[in-house]
């Protein structure tokens, strides 16, 4: 996820999404997706693709989420 952070940010697109950036940095996915959303609205076809990979990277994490708390038991 950092490579893609330092692709989509390097374009300059998300610049007006109030707390991206912070989201990004504190790994906080859910909450970078919500500052699209609330920015730009959830159907902006301009962002769709980082919408989804938010989408992805979350549902990875809630899928994994459980299988590492029984690893580190």
């Amino acid at each position: 996820m950092d490579a893609w952070y330092k692709g989509v940010t390097a374009g300059g697109g998300l610049h007006r999404a109030i707390g991206f950036d912070s989201h990004m940095e504190n790994r906080d996915w859910e909450g970078a997706k919500n500052s699209i959303e609330r920015t730009y609205g959830r159907s902006s076809r301009a962002h769709q693709l980082t919408l989804d990979t938010l989408s992805a990277a979350i549902q990875s994490r809630r899928m994994l989420s459980p299988r590492l708390a029984r690893l580190i038991a």
